[in-house]
C-alpha cells in the first residue's frame, strides 16, 4: 500500500475545499445570526431562512451585506432607579 504523497496532491483540490470550508463557516454565520436576532417585520426571519437554505450561495451574502440593516436596533437603556433584590 502506497501513502499519499505532497506531491501527488492536486493543490487546486486543496484551494477548493479551502474555500468550500470558508463558504460554509459563512453559511453557518449567516443562518445562526437569522436565528439568533429579532426583526422589524413577523416574516421576515422565515423569509432570511428559506433564502439562506434554497439558495444558499446568494441567499448566505445577500443576509450578509443587506440583512442586517432590517433588524430592530437595540438600544442601550438601562433602568438604573429599579430595586433588584
Amino acid at each position: 500500500m502506497e501513502l499519499i504523497s505532497p506531491s501527488s496532491f492536486s493543490t487546486g483540490l486543496l484551494i477548493w475545499q479551502l474555500a468550500m470550508l470558508v463558504y460554509l463557516g459563512f453559511w453557518v454565520y449567516a443562518l445562526l445570526e437569522v436565528l439568533r436576532n429579532e426583526f422589524r417585520g413577523a416574516h421576515e426571519r422565515l423569509m432570511w431562512i428559506l433564502i439562506i437554505l434554497f439558495a444558499p450561495i446568494i441567499g448566505t451574502f445577500l443576509y450578509l451585506s443587506m440583512g442586517r440593516r432590517a433588524r430592530k436596533r437595540r438600544k442601550f437603556n438601562p433602568d438604573f432607579n429599579s430595586k433588584h433584590t
